[in-house]
């Protein structure tokens, strides 16, 4: 069944054993983690141009639960194919645009249960950053949403040129395996399918066969603010990382980056540790914006690993809801 994941809102009912906790004590997730598993999440994550930065946590957590790295790339796709056109009017209402774009962590992972299976990062990877040689001595770098636009282009009859051109080499490093043309004729000769269907169609031709399954064992839990008004969410982020857990975090970008103006914008990203310095508390959060630093200042960036720390003050402040697998 498909679900309205923009405008859908869900109450957790469950009550968690969250305590107060002045322990500060250093915590890295990551290194209790199977070793692939562990530089996966060492490695620095890129979502592109593209507001998948939902998948790019959700895969995380699963990656965790299940033992081996798994591709956001995948299962972000997934989820956006299936959202239905409602939900799609709905994205075009609060972020004036129909691109497939946006989501909740929590939907993200039931989306993944109910798909049986999760395809593994080697077979696709998760950069969602291409480079794009336009000429000799012309480079540029697009991602998703760029070549969702060339699909659009070509199937209109206006994709020439420069944009033929990137068409063909986005194609080539997203769906490695499959010929442009063959992309092209699909997309021309089955006119009635959706653009968002399209991408997970070929991302899935090329990892299903190897996917990993998810066991329906697994199950994943939330924790808001809304949900425990008069608890502590750093409390909770202590009590799940003192067990080594992996956290996914929904907040607003606006608290860490001026980009997006004043009005921010939802983000979601992967608590994986703490650290003292100093005498101050800071939470170590990886992100999906590649090596980029653009923080604010009281943000500590973490480039070569795609991460940043953040005090526990600010974390207390900006956190909204906490998901993870158990």
């Amino acid at each position: 069944m498909k679900y309205l994941s923009i405008l859908t809102t869900f109450i957790c009912a469950l009550q968690v054993n969250a305590f107060a906790s002045n322990d500060c004590s250093n915590v890295d997730v990551r290194d209790s983690l199977p070793a692939d598993v562990k530089t996966f999440m060492s490695t620095p994550s890129d979502q592109g141009d593209i507001g998948w930065c939902y998948g790019y946590t959700a895969a995380d957590i699963i990656s965790q639960a299940l033992g081996t790295p798994v591709s956001a790339l995948h299962l972000s796709a997934y989820y956006a194919s299936e959202v239905t056109v409602l939900g799609k009017i709905g994205r075009g209402v609060v972020n004036k645009t129909t691109t497939p774009e946006g989501g909740m962590v929590g939907v993200a992972v039931r989306k993944m249960y109910d798909l049986g299976y999760a395809c593994k990062e080697q077979d696709v990877p998760s950069q969602g950053t291409k480079e794009v040689y336009l000429s000799s001595r012309t480079k540029v770098h697009n991602g998703m949403a760029f070549l969702i636009n060339r699909m659009k282009d070509l199937r209109a009859g206006k994709c020439v040129d420069l944009c033929e051109k990137s068409f063909n080499q986005l194609a080539e490093g997203f769906f490695p395996g499959t010929s442009p043309d063959t992309i092209r004729k699909y997309l021309l000769n089955h006119r009635n399918v959706s653009l968002e269907d399209v991408v997970f169609f070929f991302l899935d031709n090329s990892c299903r066969y190897k996917a990993t399954p998810i066991p329906n064992s697994l199950k994943y839990e939330t924790w808001s603010k809304k949900t425990h008004p008069f608890e502590s969410i750093n409390s909770q982020i202590d009590w799940l990382l003192n067990r080594r857990k992996l956290i996914s975090l929904e907040y607003d970008a606006s608290e860490i980056t001026d980009v997006g103006g004043i009005f921010g914008a939802g983000h979601a990203s992967t608590i994986v540790g703490r650290k003292k310095i100093g005498n101050s508390c800071y939470y170590m959060v990886r992100n999906s914006w590649g090596k980029s630093c653009d923080y604010r200042k009281d943000i500590i960036c973490l480039p070569e690993q795609g991460a940043y720390l953040v005090h526990a003050s600010k974390m207390k402040d900006m956190a909204k809801k906490l998901i993870w697998i158990y």
